[in-house]
């Protein structure tokens, strides 16, 4: 007789151990956190986007940054725009534009990251939690992109330093790590705003309800 209690106390006892780790779930992080740390990431970026990359352009005569370039580039192309932006370009990559860039991919994956946990708390998209794996995967497109962006910043500082042996596997490497990054900044985004999106439409059918 005592089998089925045994069981159905298990049961009971993973069923309030999982309620209580949804509500812990739900503490964190709070709301105000995740606002100004994407209010943080989007100056940093406007600084990026609208002064530092911008004056690189134009010194290269209107050829687009690396950073930007989501098809990538070759040698030839990569030997174009440092040669083109001259030794006064070569040194404002380094600094101003690559010592900004150092601080934003950090910024960058913290505030998507907790924005992206924030919504798929219990309670945004629907009562209980998502799927552990879904929040896993979400929380480490951020991530990514820090990383291979930490990584495209060292492979462009370094053929900065290296100019003029550029080494055709240095940007080969630089260039991948370019696209890949863009590839998964846009996964991040589009996340974001589907997950926000799904979210309000909840929170107004139930505010109707």
């Amino acid at each position: 007789k005592w089998l089925p209690v045994f069981g159905k106390d298990h049961a009971q006892a993973e069923k309030s151990k999982s309620a209580m780790s949804d509500k812990h779930i739900g503490r964190f992080p709070p709301g105000w956190l995740v606002i100004a740390l994407l209010v943080a990431s989007g100056v940093l970026w406007a600084v990026l986007f609208f002064v530092t990359l911008p004056h690189l352009r134009h010194l290269a005569g209107g050829a687009a940054p690396f950073d930007v370039r989501p098809s990538g580039y070759d040698y030839e192309e990569a030997h174009a725009f440092l040669a083109a932006i001259g030794a006064q370009g070569r040194a404002y990559y380094l600094n101003p534009e690559l010592l900004l860039d150092t601080f934003f991919p950090p910024l960058y994956a913290v505030s998507r990251a907790l924005a992206l946990w924030w919504l798929i708390m219990p309670g945004r998209l629907r009562d209980g939690a998502i799927p552990s794996g879904w929040r896993r995967t979400l929380i480490a497109l951020p991530v990514v992109e820090a990383i291979l962006d930490w990584g495209e910043n060292a492979c462009i500082a370094a053929m900065v330093w290296t100019w003029p042996d550029l080494s055709p596997g240095l940007v080969a490497v630089s260039s991948l790590a370019t696209q890949l990054k863009l590839v998964a900044a846009a996964l991040t985004e589009i996340s974001m705003v589907v997950l926000a999106a799904a979210a309000m439409l909840r929170w107004r059918k139930l505010r109707g309800a």
